[in-house]
């Protein structure tokens, strides 16, 4: 991938990557698919109680585990929303101002709408060129 040239594509590179790892990381397609939580020998116990359920009992908490891990992201990135609203806290990229908040809708609002099928609005609508 090369790196992107503008502020603008910096942010929506940013929030892609956001809902691509919560989508491609995570144990919640391992749940469902295989039964198993992690490898890690912490999480044996995890992974005894997921053997104890049906299929469409892991495919319930694998959906449980998506849920978790989208809100986890949405929370992070509505407080972050909230700092730069309200407290004057921006983002930059090579001492330009990062454009955030493309949606209406604050940094969370980008990544659920780009989680959900959104298109990214022109770089024209945007107002970078």
């Amino acid at each position: 991938m090369s790196a992107p040239q503008t502020a603008l594509n910096v942010y929506r590179a940013i929030i892609d990557e956001f809902v691509s790892k919560t989508r491609h990381y995570g144990s919640s397609s391992r749940v469902a698919d295989s039964g198993l939580f992690s490898n890690a020998p912490d999480h044996e116990k995890f992974n005894n109680f997921i053997e104890t359920l049906t299929p469409s009992q892991r495919e319930l908490l694998s959906e449980m585990l998506q849920e978790e891990r989208d809100s986890a992201i949405h929370d992070i990135l509505a407080s972050l929303s909230e700092w730069i609203d309200c407290q004057d806290v921006g983002l930059t990229y090579q001492g330009k101002p990062m454009p955030v908040d493309l949606s209406g809708m604050g940094l969370h609002g980008d990544y659920v709408g780009r989680r959900d099928g959104w298109e990214w609005p022109s770089q024209k609508e945007s107002g970078d060129s």
